[in-house]
């Protein structure tokens, strides 16, 4: 964590940076320790730099110093801040993968693969051999079928239940090609969750 920084003559010029470990460390060395002995080499980058590219130095140093447009520092990036970052990109993502598994688990449990094959590959083009090759718009196919849906036994109107999955289905579609982040992202969370709890009520 950075706790202070110091530049000269004015905002463009970086003499270096005081975090909580460079503290510590200089402490360490001397009780006595003056702040100018905490000031360690601090490193920047540029708001126009790729996350991608820059991570291996953010891994490296901890923190970086970001520049604008023009050339002043204007604020700091450090390892936590990349971690919530991508934390709450990928929280979408393990929920479609939750709720895949749920459903894949489900429909192999409960209904015939002969059956779910017939409805999902009928001109046996893409040679659907088991229930781990099916896709989120099979399941769909699946459970808008009226046969299969009697066989779950689940007191829910399926109309609502296949509409619902139409949703998510296309919220996964917008994750993976990552757009429309609001959509695809925290947006989408509440409902993604709520499919899995109700889910999780009948799935046995």
């Amino acid at each position: 964590m950075v706790s202070g920084g110091r530049w000269r003559n004015g905002t463009r010029n970086l003499q270096g940076a005081v975090t909580w470990e460079s503290i510590a460390l200089a402490r360490y060395a001397d009780v006595t320790a003056p702040f100018s002995q905490a000031i360690v080499k601090a490193h920047d980058v540029s708001y126009a730099d790729h996350l991608l590219d820059v991570l291996p130095r953010l891994e490296q140093f901890g923190f970086l110093l970001v520049r604008d447009q023009t050339k002043q520092f204007a604020g700091i990036i450090t390892i936590a801040d990349v971690a919530a970052e991508y934390g709450a990109t990928a929280r979408p993502f393990l929920l479609i993968g939750a709720l895949d598994q749920l459903l894949r688990r489900v429909i192999s449990e409960e209904l015939d693969l002969a059956e779910v094959v017939a409805l999902c590959d009928p001109d046996g083009r893409r040679r659907l051999a088991s229930f781990e090759q099916l896709s989120f718009g099979d399941y769909q196919q699946v459970l808008s079928n009226q046969k299969q849906w009697d066989r779950l036994g689940w007191p829910l109107d399926r109309k609502s239940f296949v509409d619902r999955l139409n949703e998510l289905r296309e919220v996964r579609n917008e994750l993976m090609h990552f757009n429309d982040k609001d959509k695809a992202g925290d947006a989408a969370i509440p409902m993604l969750r709520n499919m899995i709890e109700l889910l999780g009520q009948y799935a046995g």
